[in-house]
Order: C-alpha cells, then sequence, then structure tokens
C-alpha cells in the first residue's frame, strides 16, 4: 500500500515503531538531554520554534530552521517523519502543520497540499474510446483552424459509419480531451499532442507541427446562422406602401407605417339575412 492510501494514524505508528526510530537525529542527546543527537548545539525543540513567550525574528527563524532541516537530512527515519508530517487528517488538515519535519519546513508542506489538491489527475484510458474524441484527436494531429478540424473530424466519423460534426462540437470535444489529459485549459496544442502520444493514443498518425503558440482549445468560434428565406405576408386589408391603394367601400385611412388599411363598413362584412314575418297572412286553421 502506498504511503497515500494510508491514514495519519498508519503513518504514525509507521514512524514510531521505525527500527532506527531511537537513532532519529532530532532525539536528545545521551549526555546532555537538553540538546539533539544530531547537532548538539541546537536545543531539543530547534524543530518547532520557541513558545509564545519567547519570540523570535524572522532572520532567527530562517537560521534556525535551515539548521533543523541540516539534522533531518542524516536522519535514518526522514522518510517516514516526512510522510506522517504532510499526511492529511480527517480534518483536511496536515498531521503536523507546524514546525521542521522530515527536512521541509510547514510552509513547504502546506504548499505541497495545496498543489496536490488544485492537480488535475489524468482520465483513464477507456474515456478516450469514443469515437468523436477519436476523431477530433487524429484532426488535431493534421491541422488546428477551428473549422478544419471540423471538417476533419466529420470526414472520419462518416467512414466510421458515425454522424458528421460541426465546429462548436468539435470544440468542446477539444475542451474535453485537455481535460481528460490532466492538462490545464491554456494548454498548447503540442503540450496536448505530446500528452496523448505518451499515453499511445496517437499511433501512426503524422503530426503537424506548429510553432508552439497554438492553443489546444481554442477561443469561442462565431459561426453564422443560415439564412432562410422568409415570404412576407401582409394581413387582409393591408398593401405594402410602394403600391397604390385601392378603394373599397367606406373610408380609406393611412396608418402610421406608410401602409394603407382599408375599413369595410358594415354591408361588406355581413350578408341581409331574409326577413321572416312573425305573424303569417294567411289564418292559420285550429287544430281539432
Amino acid at each position: 500500500m502506498k504511503a497515500s492510501e494510508k491514514s495519519s494514524e498508519q503513518l504514525r505508528r509507521e514512524w514510531l515503531e521505525h527500527p532506527h526510530f531511537k537513532y532519529r537525529g532530532c532525539a536528545p542527546d545521551a549526555d546532555d538531554p537538553l540538546r539533539m543527537a544530531g547537532n548538539p548545539e541546537l536545543p531539543v525543540g530547534a524543530h518547532h520554534g520557541p513558545d509564545a513567550f519567547a519570540p523570535e525574528g524572522q532572520k532567527e527563524r530562517r537560521a534556525r530552521e535551515a539548521a533543523a532541516v541540516e539534522v533531518c537530512v542524516s536522519c535514518p527515519v526522514m522518510v517516514a517523519c516526512d510522510a506522517y508530517a504532510s499526511s492529511v487528517g480527517a480534518d483536511g488538515r496536515l498531521a503536523e502543520p507546524d514546525g521542521v519535519w522530515g527536512g521541509r519546513r510547514a510552509l513547504e508542506r502546506h504548499r505541497a497540499l495545496v498543489k496536490a489538491r488544485h492537480a488535475v489527475v489524468a482520465a483513464p484510458g477507456r474515456l478516450f474510446e469514443t469515437p468523436q474524441k477519436r476523431a477530433v484527436l487524429r484532426a488535431l494531429a493534421v491541422c488546428w483552424d477551428p473549422f478544419e478540424v471540423a471538417a476533419t473530424a466529420s470526414g472520419l466519423l462518416v467512414s466510421w459509419g458515425e454522424g458528421p460534426m460541426d465546429v462548436r462540437t468539435a470544440n468542446w470535444q477539444r475542451s474535453s480531451l485537455v481535460r481528460l489529459l490532466g492538462l490545464p485549459k491554456g494548454a498548447s496544442r503540442m503540450r496536448a499532442l505530446a500528452a496523448a502520444r505518451e499515453r499511445g493514443l496517437l499511433e501512426g498518425v503524422v503530426l503537424v507541427p506548429d510553432d508552439g503558440s497554438v492553443p489546444a482549445v481554442p477561443p469561442p468560434t462565431r459561426v453564422a446562422a443560415p439564412v432562410e428565406p422568409t415570404q412576407l405576408s401582409l394581413p387582409l386589408g393591408q398593401v405594402d406602401r410602394h403600391e397604390p391603394p385601392t378603394r373599397r367601400a367606406g373610408r380609406v385611412r393611412r396608418a402610421r407605417t406608410g401602409r394603407v388599411v382599408s375599413m369595410p363598413t358594415l354591408d361588406d362584412a355581413f350578408e341581409l339575412a331574409p326577413v321572416i314575418p312573425l305573424f303569417p297572412s294567411r289564418r292559420l286553421e285550429a287544430a281539432v
């Protein structure tokens, strides 16, 4: 099991149970328990500094830490000490956030922890096996213009029995490839292709190099929307301003837009219904 897979308690136990633990450099000297065994000129607490009642300046602190690091370099348990002190506990903090441990100062261990948290781990190879990613990666190896990459990838996909790819999808696949390769978003095209070649993703592909300034992920590409022909239809009763208005029965008024609008009259809109008399002229026979 790797040290990164062990808990802080396990690493501390291994450090304490190390066969050479009693010979560590920071152990008290046999003749003077207040001095270090690795350097009798240093006090036992030189790895952690004075307490709050005896503050030290920056110059004194750097000199003390440098001397403590020298003791760690010749210590037989330096590796186990550094593994334990640099491990992360259940609370997300370093097991030993202060002092010099394993040849490293507290600031160095904190910086290493921050770097490890922000590091991007490369994805497994199975995530690169999709036809779209393989086509875009092979296209990126021979060209880098967004439209050329999309066209080349589409040709490969069609030859593989897949559907074509537009430029926006190709750009998204390029961004996904950079992320899966464990590279930052601003990585260059050559760096991304080198990482892909190291993983065996470009076997048999001839690489067309650039000057190193081409980004692996292009900036947002503007794609012109297709213009479809539209047929203008005017509402009933309206004519174009360039055509002479036609007069109809009723009033004619000119709208603000310059179009002529005819207002139909009541007689044009409705047809007169036949008049049925309520009282017939002939006399009705009474029912028997």
